[in-house]
C-alpha cells in the first residue's frame, strides 16, 4: 500500500467553481491533506450547478472535483473567518485560491501575508488571465476564457459559427497546470527549503494548449482557419458519414495511404496522380474529401472499421458518451471510480477516476464533502493549542 508521493503535504484549499478544485483534487489523489474552505450556508458554488443534484447541495461539477478533500465551513468576509484561515495556514504546506485578482489580499491572505506566517509555503493563485496585465480583473469563468483564448474562433464548422469545446478545458488545463507547478514547487523545496508563488492563467494554458496553431502562424504569418472536424496539415483526415453512422479515419502519412490502396474500393482515388503526394492531397482536399466520403457511405460503419483494421489504417466510431463508458475498454482500463454521495447514504455515483492511478494514493477514496462537513475535524487537528473560533 502506498500512502501517495504527496503524503503528509497539507493543501489549504479556498477555490471554488471547477480549476481551483480540480488542482487540488489531484493532489489530493496524491496522497495530500486538502482542505477545503467553502463560505458558511453557501459553500462552492458548484454545489447548485444542475440539476441533476446527487443530495441537495451537490451537482455533477462538485461530485466530479471535489473528491479526497474535507471541507470547513470559514467566513472569510469576516475578521474571525480570515483570522482562523491565517492560522491554518500557519499548518499548511500549500495555499491555493481563486479568487479574482486583489480579493486574497483584502481578506488578508495574500502570499506576503502567509510568507510571512509560513515563510515556505507553496502559494498558488489560479485566474482567468493571471495577476498582470490589462485583462486581469475582467471577469472569467471557462466560456470566456475559450472564447478569448482563439479556440472558439477555430471549433465549429467552417462556413458556420465558432463553437465552445464540450469540456471545459480552459478550466482543466489551468487546474492541471497548476497541480502540476505546484508538484514542481514543493520538489524544488525539498532541495532549497523555500517556498515560492505561482501566477496560473486560465488564458496562458489555453495558448499553450494550441501549441501547433500557434506554431503555424509563426511560420506563416497567417491567421488559421477553422477546420471543423478537419486538419489544416493533412487529409483525409477527419469524420465520415458511412451507411449507418460516422466515423473518423487519419491518413497521416505514405504507410496509410499505401495500405488504403489495398482496399479494393478505393483503387481508383489512390491511383489518381494529383493524390500522389501528402501535399498534392491537401491541395486537392475539397475533392478528395467528398469522393472520400461517398465510398464510405456504400456501405456500414462496422464494415469499414473491420476492413481498415485489416490493413492499418487508424479508424474508429464516433461514440456517444454513455457508449464509450460503457465500452469494455474503458471498462478494464478502470477509469470510473465510485463515490458515495452524500456520505453515508449508500447512494453510489459513477465519475470518471484517476488517470495518474498507479502513482496515486491507495488510501481509500473519499467521497466529495458536504458543506461543512469536516469543520470541528480538521480545526481540532490543524489548531490543536488554540481555543477554536466558529466559523
Amino acid at each position: 500500500m502506498s500512502a501517495g508521493a504527496l503524503a503528509g503535504i497539507r493543501v489549504l484549499d479556498t477555490t471554488r467553481a471547477l480549476a481551483g478544485p480540480l488542482c487540488t483534487m489531484i493532489l489530493g489523489d496524491f496522497g495530500a491533506d486538502v482542505i477545503k474552505v467553502e463560505m458558511p450556508g453557501v459553500g462552492d458554488e458548484t454545489r447548485f450547478w444542475g440539476p441533476p443534484f446527487a443530495g441537495g447541495d451537490a451537482g455533477p461539477t462538485l461530485i466530479g472535483y471535489n473528491r479526497n478533500k474535507r471541507s470547513v465551513a470559514i467566513d472569510l468576509h469576516t475578521a474571525e473567518g480570515q483570522q482562523t484561515c491565517l492560522e491554518l495556514a500557519k499548518s499548511a504546506d500549500v495555499f491555493v485560491e481563486n479568487f479574482r485578482p486583489g480579493t486574497a489580499e483584502r481578506f488578508g491572505l495574500s502570499y506576503e501575508q502567509l510568507r510571512a506566517v509560513r515563510p515556505d509555503i507553496v502559494y498558488c493563485s489560479i485566474s482567468g488571465y493571471g495577476q498582470t496585465g490589462p485583462m486581469a480583473q475582467r471577469p472569467a469563468v471557462d466560456l470566456m476564457v475559450q472564447a478569448v483564448s482563439g479556440l472558439m474562433s477555430l471549433t465549429g464548422d467552417p462556413a458556420g459559427r465558432p463553437f465552445k469545446a464540450a469540456a471545459p478545458v480552459a478550466d482543466s488545463m489551468a487546474g492541471m497546470s497548476a497541480a502540476l507547478s505546484i508538484m514542481a514547487a514543493l520538489m524544488e523545496r525539498r532541495q532549497t527549503g523555500q517556498g515560492r508563488y505561482l501566477d496560473i492563467a486560465m488564458l496562458d494554458a489555453m495558448v499553450a494548449l494550441m501549441g501547433q496553431s500557434v506554431a503555424g502562424w509563426g511560420i506563416s504569418g497567417k491567421s488559421p482557419s477553422r477546420w471543423g472536424n478537419g486538419h489544416p496539415l493533412m487529409a483525409p483526415y477527419e469524420s465520415f458519414r458511412t451507411a449507418d453512422r460516422e466515423i473518423v479515419v487519419a491518413v497521416t502519412n505514405e504507410k496509410i495511404w499505401a495500405a488504403l490502396a489495398r482496399l479494393p474500393e478505393f483503387a481508383e482515388l489512390t491511383s489518381d496522380p494529383s493524390l500522389s503526394t501528402p501535399p498534392k492531397r491537401n491541395e486537392q482536399r475539397r475533392t478528395l474529401v467528398p469522393a472520400f466520403e461517398a465510398i464510405l457511405q456504400t456501405k456500414p460503419a462496422a464494415h469499414w472499421i473491420t476492413s481498415f483494421d485489416a490493413v492499418g489504417i487508424p479508424a474508429e466510431m464516433i461514440y456517444s458518451l454513455v457508449e464509450i463508458l460503457e465500452h469494455p475498454q474503458v471498462r478494464e482500463r478502470g477509469i470510473l471510480q465510485e463515490v458515495e454521495y452524500p456520505p453515508g447514504s449508500g447512494q453510489q455515483i459513477t465519475t470518471a477516476g484517476m488517470p495518474w492511478r498507479q502513482v496515486a494514493s491507495d488510501r481509500q477514496v473519499r467521497p466529495p464533502p458536504t458543506l461543512g462537513q469536516h469543520t470541528q475535524e480538521v480545526l481540532d487537528e490543524w489548531l490543536p493549542r488554540r481555543a477554536q473560533p466558529k466559523g
